[in-house]
């Protein structure tokens, strides 16, 4: 028996005392199977709703299901007449079945939506999909930028590095549209190699160009850009601010340390929610409390964020803190919290996620199913 489906099958063992719906049936196994078709039924309902956001949400849960179960499901969802549940399929694709998402980029890359034929286009460079070079190149010629950048990007991964060449060339544009994107294809290829043109972009005079470097940095963050990442923290840009101190987090802790916890009272609560990512990932106990105080914030968009970052930073109470957040009365902040349930897995994950098979809002149904789904797997 598969180690998920061995400690789901004990802790339904536990659950079926208390949980009225699957009460009846005699043997855990069973149950979960019993589940596992309910919440394939949920997502199958979903794919066909007249609402476009809950097709999305269908396509995106199917994908966090990584259930190859579910192909036919984004099959449909890849042809929808919404381009961005067209782009959810997409990215689905390739959490548990990257043949089909090569498959499904190919069909793509001339898709009406230029988002979603340049997500086709990078999925391809992601692949290492050699074969689709030629298909790739003739789009350096379209008349979308966002194209242009997304194929010369994928041929760069693919080994024709003079492409990249495009990319960079973009970062000196005079649209700061087209430079944003530029920078967001470099950040996604997550290489040492392209750090220096990111921070040279730190000291750019536009705060959203500075917004996007950051961004873009991420992981790749090293120890020499602490000054100016110090002095970010002080900008009156506040997206500016909390993606700083985010990036701090993943610097040595006898570096940030002193800095990071400072944040965690700052005025603004995106920054303090940050603060608080961040000292967990520098090994510190310290501003725990930041996130249950702004799961409580006025600002159901704090709420919602604070629930989402809950989903990748490990503490002690973090399913009692999620437990809290799908009662949320905001459908946005039960969402995210679904969802990052799920990025949380193990064995508190699974009555959480039961729970939320009876929401209201058939898009929570939907992210719930598909968590449980890959909860049994």
């Amino acid at each position: 028996m598969r180690t998920k489906l061995f400690w789901t099958v004990l802790t339904l063992s536990g659950f079926l005392i208390v949980a009225s719906p699957l009460a009846g049936m005699q043997k855990p196994v069973e149950a979960v199977q019993k589940l596992r078709q309910r919440c394939l039924a949920i997502l199958y309902h979903a794919i066909k709703s007249e609402n476009a956001y809950i097709r999305g949400a269908a396509a995106r849960a199917a994908g966090e299901s990584e259930d190859p179960e579910l192909i036919p499901l984004l099959n449909k969802a890849s042809a929808d007449v919404y381009h961005t549940t067209r782009l959810f399929a997409l990215q689905a694709f390739k959490n548990f079945s990257p043949e089909d998402a090569a498959v499904t980029a190919k069909k793509l890359i001339d898709d009406s939506n230029v988002w979603v034929k340049s997500a086709a286009l990078e999925m391809l460079g992601d692949l290492g999909r050699q074969e689709a070079r030629d298909e790739i190149r003739t789009k350096l010629k379209s008349p979308d930028r966002p194209v242009r950048l997304s194929a010369a990007a994928a041929l760069y991964k693919l080994g024709e590095k003079e492409n990249l060449d495009l990319v960079l060339d973009t970062l000196k544009d005079s649209n700061s549209v087209a430079r944003y994107q530029a920078i967001g294809y470099i950040g996604k290829m997550q290489m040492e190699e392209m750090l220096p043109h990111l921070t040279a972009l730190l000291d750019d005079d536009e705060d959203e160009v500075i917004f996007y470097s950051l961004k873009a940095i991420g992981k790749l963050a090293r120890p020499k850009l602490f000054s100016r990442l110090e002095e970010l923290t002080l900008s009156d840009h506040p997206s500016v601010k909390y993606q700083a101190v985010l990036i701090m987090g993943y610097l040595p802790a006898d570096m940030a340390l002193k800095r990071v916890q400072e944040l965690c009272s700052d005025a603004d609560p995106m920054v303090r929610v940050s603060a608080a990512v961040s000292m967990n990932r520098l090994g510190s106990e310290g501003c725990r409390e930041v996130f249950a105080r702004e799961l409580e914030h006025t600002d159901y968009g704090v709420r919602s964020t604070t629930a989402r970052v809950l989903g990748e930073t490990d503490l002690p109470e973090r399913a009692r803190l999620l437990g809290r957040a799908l009662k949320d009365e905001n459908t946005r902040v039960r969402t995210a919290a679904v969802r990052a349930v799920g990025m949380m897995g193990g064995p508190q994950a699974f009555p959480l996620l039961v729970r939320m098979l009876d929401d209201p809002e058939e898009a929570v149904r939907a992210y719930a199913a598909g968590n449980l789904i890959n909860l049994t797997n």
